[in-house]
């Protein structure tokens, strides 16, 4: 219990944040080089490089995808997705994001986008800090 109590800081919550945004901005960003990016510029889609980076890149995201959801079930998810739309809404209201520009709505999508998977991965831990319940669940899929 202590040990789980002294891994909680506020450095494990931004390492999980960080993570996220490594992975889903090395899998694609708009405006920089990623894993779609080399995908695309590869002359054969049929090199087991490009095959293996293309499959880590996606299992990455979904894996993160999964915990996430797992972390948050259908109510957060849902709350999260309203916060997301108010914040959308609010970035084109006030001009810091350009609804013209395909480049600002992606790099937006991006950043909510790792918003979901850094809140899902620190979930138990920011539901652990707010409430001061302990987050347990059983393994249902390890029985199986």
């Amino acid at each position: 219990m202590l040990q789980a109590l002294k891994s909680s800081s506020p450095g494990v919550l931004i390492t999980r944040f960080l993570v996220a945004a490594v992975i889903v901005l090395g899998t694609y960003n708009p405006t920089g080089p990623s894993v779609f990016h080399w995908i695309k510029d590869q002359n054969d889609y049929t090199n087991a490089w490009v095959i293996l980076v293309g499959i880590v890149a996606l299992l990455l995201n979904f894996a993160l995808l999964v915990a996430a959801w797992k972390a948050l079930g259908k109510l957060g998810t849902i709350v999260l997705l309203i916060l997301f739309a108010a914040i959308v809404y609010l970035a084109l209201q006030e001009g810091w994001a350009d609804a013209e520009s395909p480049v600002t709505l992606q790099w937006l999508a991006l950043i909510l986008y790792t918003g979901f998977l850094g809140i899902g991965l620190a979930g138990a831990i920011i539901w652990r800090r707010a409430t001061g319940q302990v987050v347990t669940e059983d393994a249902n899929d390890l029985n199986d």
